[in-house]
């Protein structure tokens, strides 16, 4: 009487007979061995075949070639457990959120409003969150419709929320449950999202372009705290096609476009089980594994020269998931001249979309800088003024703010061993077209970036009879920001003659 393990090396010797010569079979406790002969003419659709016939019964089926003979290497799979569907609909409820949040906090930033605004939500929502959630969905589902075509079950996409971060998600994900066929099912599958993702950022670039050229915001002078993007060639040549003006900021979805164009450099990155992972085996076979430990160090090296946490971040997420690719069932059919063209189009669209560095912060940046009357950007570093005995006179200096954030400065006047009968005090001072209450011997203001405060100095020596003599004192600034520790202090030297 046979027992199960009979039958089931029997089935399985069954289908592969079927489809090909059988003249050796090795059973070990992993898997059975079938040494076939075959035909190169039809070896890709005999071995189709039969993983269609095997893999949705848990045997998987691996074509091999040792030492010039063909083998069938067939493993029984472990039992799997997946997610359900609620798991999918719970990211992406949360995805949703995350990126509602993002999107307020970016269109506050485009228009100068409080991101708790319904407003703020709404137009966030719809110029941020939909675009990005659209180019990200229909990426993953481009993977999804490739993979049911060569029959791969695949799961539905993960959604995966950040809150608290610009983007509000780290992306999408689906999940391969079935191992791929083929070299052509590996770069087919691996190509497909990429290139949809990319046909949907396009037009939402060019979109997000024209809002900005339409209605240009001119960038906050208050810059210093905020982040910046780095633009990729691609986008600097849809940036041709529907020009923006110079110095603004771009519109929220044309913000959701370079994300796009981002995920698409990320994806594309030659390396483990990324998409352009897969794609580089599918072209490279075998020998991709070089090029993925290379671009391993250049993401390293990335991370650690230009202190960008990211590269790192992802750099050991595709250590932790397995730097070298594994090879597909069929690794011995190789890819037609098509799809090796295709794969260095692949390579194209990855350099044209990559930058060094994505996001970067502007430091900000605390500093004044005090000027004559008419001598605007020309340091002042000492101020002289007069004054008759027994007369009152006047003199006038600026204030300018050279650092990229909102300043206070607080005035004080140092007069060390100043006679009694000589008096100095503020007497005015203003901002643009706002004028600034002052006291005697201290003002309080706060200017933006860019802007100067004009302050007015008095001399009273009515009292003073004593013979001529030069005097010297200073105007001290106390600057102070969200930017700065600690107040900074910073004196003007003054020479006062009393003639």
């Amino acid at each position: 009487m046979f027992s199960d393990v009979d039958k089931e090396i029997a089935y399985v010797r069954g289908v592969v007979s079927a489809r090909f010569s059988v003249y050796e079979t090795r059973v070990t406790p992993q898997a059975v061995q079938f040494l076939v002969t075959v035909d190169p003419a039809t070896m890709e659709a005999r071995f189709e075949d039969l993983r269609k016939e095997l893999v949705p019964k848990d045997y998987i089926p691996v074509l091999t070639k040792e030492k010039g003979e063909h083998s069938i290497l067939v493993q029984r799979r472990a039992p799997q457990r997946f997610v359900g569907l609620q798991v999918n609909v719970v990211l992406f409820v949360l995805t949703v959120i995350t990126t509602m949040m993002a999107g307020a906090s970016v269109w506050a930033g485009y228009e100068d409003i409080d991101w708790l605004t319904p407003a703020a939500w709404a137009y966030g929502g719809l110029f941020f969150t939909l675009p990005l959630l659209a180019i990200l969905g229909i990426h993953e589902m481009g993977h999804y419709v490739v993979a049911k075509r060569y029959q791969v079950r695949a799961s539905l996409p993960f959604f995966i929320p950040a809150p608290g971060l610009i983007l509000g998600t780290f992306g999408a994900m689906i999940s391969m449950r079935d191992p791929l066929p083929n070299r052509k099912a590996l770069l087919d599958v691996g190509a497909s999202g990429p290139i949809l993702g990319l046909l949907t950022a396009i037009p939402v670039t060019l979109l997000g372009f024209a809002l900005t050229a339409a209605n240009p915001h001119p960038i906050p002078l208050n810059s210093g705290g905020s982040a910046a993007i780095n633009i990729p060639p691609l986008y600097q040549i849809l940036s041709m096609i529907v020009p923006v003006p110079q110095d603004s900021l771009i519109h929220p979805m044309a913000f959701a476009g370079w994300v796009g164009l981002f995920v698409t450099a990320l994806n594309l990155f030659p390396a483990g089980q990324l998409d352009g992972g897969h794609i580089a085996r599918a072209v490279l076979g075998e020998r991709a594994k070089y090029v993925s430990w290379g671009f391993l160090g250049l993401m390293f090296f990335l991370g650690l020269y230009f202190q960008y946490l990211g590269w790192l971040i992802i750099a050991m997420f595709i250590l932790l998931l397995g730097a070298r690719h594994p090879p597909p069932l069929n690794d011995l059919t190789r890819l037609d001249t098509k799809r090796h063209v295709f794969g260095v189009g692949m390579a194209a669209v990855f350099l044209l979309s990559f930058v060094a560095v994505p996001l970067y912060p502007i430091e900000p940046h605390t500093a004044i800088q005090f000027e004559a009357p008419g001598a605007t950007g020309v340091p002042l570093t000492q101020l002289n003024a007069s004054v008759a005995r027994n007369g009152t006179n006047q003199t006038a200096f600026w204030i300018h703010n050279t650092g990229n954030v909102n300043t206070t400065v607080n005035l004080t006047l140092d007069l060390p061993n100043f006679p009694s009968n000589l008096n100095v005090s503020f007497v005015s001072l203003s901002v643009g077209n706002r004028s600034i209450p002052v006291e005697t011997s201290y003002a309080n203001f706060t200017f933006d970036a860019t802007e100067s405060a004009n302050v007015t100095l008095a001399f009273d020596a009515t009292g003073y009879t004593d013979s001529r003599t030069m005097l010297t004192f200073s105007v001290r600034a106390r600057v102070m920001s969200d930017a700065l520790n600690r107040p900074e202090d910073v004196a003007l030297p003054v020479t006062l003659l009393v003639a």
